[in-house]
């Protein structure tokens, strides 16, 4: 590395932010499913809309490469931690190692999102909106389908506007929308096959 490289002096700030904004955003969650009344509550407790942290924070600060996803990672890990440690009851054992697995691997790629999010290519935007839209997307479709309830269709509308905010051209922002609808597709089977593990 030379002089002029300023990852190496960057890198331990990005971690610091991403933790400081994790603790931020799981003590507002927490504060918001105490206040808000039914059903509007569960939007605090979300995790598709939780991964907007990783998301935003390595978008913001334009993180890249390898440290976007190790960024992406505590600032959601660190999120769910807050968010454990501010429970009225404690969770499980085998909760809690659900949560920090799914914590870690989520937050790496919505924190990866975020870093293509600010891509000048038009295809890496487009894989950045199809994560985070669909991951949005797919969990309100979940609701809607499965439990019900306006907060659900609200989630869904979320997630396609993210889907569509990333495009530059209205070509760019439809490709992207039809690019979540299909990862929304997937992971509605990855929300059951995740309900089927923790309720099991």
């Amino acid at each position: 590395m030379t002089s002029r490289d300023p990852l190496p002096r960057r890198r331990p700030v990005w971690y610091l932010v991403a933790a400081a904004a994790g603790v931020t955003a799981g003590a507002l969650a927490r504060l918001l499913f105490a206040v808000l009344p039914a059903p509007w509550d569960t939007l605090a407790n979300t995790s598709a809309l939780w991964g907007l942290v990783p998301f935003l924070v390595t978008a913001g600060f334009r993180v890249h490469g390898r440290a976007a996803a190790g960024v992406g990672a505590v600032g959601l890990l660190t999120m769910v931690s807050v968010w454990v440690l501010l429970a009225p009851q404690p969770a499980p054992p085998r909760i809690l190692l659900l949560w920090g697995a799914v914590g870690v691997a989520a937050g790496a790629l919505c924190g990866w999102a975020g870093a293509l999010a600010s891509s000048p290519l038009a295809g890496q935007r487009i894989v950045a909106a199809a994560i985070i839209g669909g991951l949005v997307l797919g969990e309100g479709l979940y609701g809607i389908v499965l439990i019900g309830g306006p907060q659900w269709w609200c989630e869904a509308l979320a997630g396609a506007g993210f889907a569509v905010a990333w495009g530059v051209t209205l070509p760019e922002r439809m490709r992207a929308l039809g690019a979540a609808a299909l990862v929304a597709a997937a992971l509605f089977a990855a929300f059951l096959g995740y309900d089927a593990i923790a309720a099991g």
